[in-house]
């Protein structure tokens, strides 16, 4: 090797260190004891938000075409069914109702507990779509057991079309202290849930925009096979954002892992999930999984190793990882410029210009569904109406014969 090779050797390793060690970042977090608080984090900008964990008892999707209501299974609230039919308001019976438990989906935001049962489209488990109206009407009847030990029952009578407005219903096993409640969904617009606090009569607008959050470190409900039976444990882990995917990478030395050899097709919102720990019933003390990591993507279409280094428990909350970024996810860094979007966020209008004269625009949600698609011959720029979409974040790919970008877009009507 020539002198001259010997320093382009020496000053690629050099740079490849310098920058191995800038995008390594060691990340201090703390839930505080018990884990009294939810955490909403993300890669590029760190600890978002921080939330109460038990103020909340129901929490309802934003998003259109979707039916999921949540529970706070973490608070203590439990969830039966008591009826399929809703004529039984007036006279429920809650004999029986200890085996139809629902629990949140520890797999997708959209099947919370009380659409969990859903069969599919057009029974939504709380309710059932109708082609007419394109309203999701009430389907059955349910009773919450709340934190206090005490029963409300409850029934969703309505989510309008496109999602925008829910109505629902909640009163004592014997019809008294009856009320009924209406929410628009508009006024969360960007969240993927707003929250309901049962006790105090009052809806909460805990979460951070969609857009800016990648994981969220919270308790749930986690399925957990005892020998014949499934039983369902409250644990602590990474939940992932809408359409965050993610591969864990498990037996290799984290730190030689490369995000090539490893497919991140997974949507899983908890893949990270809760079992980088356990506990040592010999020492009592928390223990990490040997040689785990997890590669995730980032809302902003970087890819992350995610590496967990010490946890401290209930007694403190405290977690602690290093990060390390690697490059965009189907974007060589080298072309990002080739195409652009303006204004963003945009209230109805998005430009796009490419340095192409043919590409092909698709617009994604945050679930990777695609909304529409344009495919633009013979010039370099054109429009697209986001009119009839709701205020939230989007994705636009767009792709010419040998350069793919995705570009993440803001809808604020």
């Amino acid at each position: 090797m020539s002198f001259s090779q010997m320093k382009k050797t020496f000053f690629a390793f050099f740079t490849a260190a310098a920058f191995l060690a800038q995008a390594q970042q060691t990340v201090n977090l703390s839930m505080g004891a018990s884990y009294a608080n939810d955490i909403y984090y993300s890669f590029a900008g760190g600890e978002i938000k921080t939330e109460p964990a038990l103020n909340w008892d129901l929490g309802f999707t934003i998003r259109p075409q979707d039916a999921s209501i949540l529970i706070n299974e973490a608070k203590g609230v439990r969830v039966f069914v008591v009826s399929d039919n809703i004529s039984d308001w007036n006279s429920i019976d809650t004999s029986g109702m200890q085996q139809r438990e629902l629990h949140n989906s520890t797999e997708s935001w959209s099947l919370g507990a009380l659409a969990n049962m859903g069969t599919s489209h057009p029974d939504y488990g709380w309710g059932e779509y109708n082609q007419f109206t394109h309203n999701v009407n009430a389907k059955r009847i349910f009773v919450l057991q709340l934190s206090d030990g005490s029963f409300k029952k409850l029934i969703i009578d309505t989510m309008t079309a496109m999602g925008q407005q829910v109505t629902f219903r909640l009163a004592d096993l014997d019809g008294n202290n009856e009320i009924a409640k209406t929410a628009i969904k508009t006024n969360y617009a960007g969240k993927n849930f707003f929250y309901y606090n049962i006790a105090d009569d009052q809806f909460l607008d805990r979460e951070p925009m969609s857009a800016e959050w990648d994981m969220v470190f919270r308790r749930y409900s986690l399925p957990i096979q005892a020998g014949p039976v499934v039983l369902n444990y409250i644990v602590m882990g990474a939940q992932t954002n809408i359409g965050i995917r993610s591969a864990r990478v498990l037996g290799a030395i984290p730190n030689a892992a490369d995000s090539v050899n490893y497919t991140l097709d997974n949507t899983d919102m908890s893949r990270i999930g809760s079992d980088w720990k356990s506990f040592n019933n010999a020492t009592f003390q928390w223990a990490l999984t040997d040689s785990l990591s997890y590669f995730v993507t980032s809302q902003g279409g970087r890819i992350y190793q995610l590496i967990f280094t010490a946890f401290g428990g209930g007694s403190t909350g405290d977690i602690s990882f290093s990060q390390n970024r690697g490059t965009s996810i189907g974007i060589q860094e080298s072309t990002l410029s080739e195409f652009k979007i303006f204004p963003n966020p945009t209230k109805d209008l998005l430009n796009i210009q490419s340095e192409s004269s043919s590409f092909h625009i698709a617009l994604l949600d945050n679930s990777g569904r695609t909304l529409l698609e344009k495919q633009i011959d013979n010039q370099t720029e054109t429009q697209l109406n986001l009119a009839f979409l709701p205020s939230g974040s989007y994705f636009v790919r767009i792709q010419s014969e040998n350069k793919l970008s995705t570009l993440r877009v803001i809808l604020s009507h």
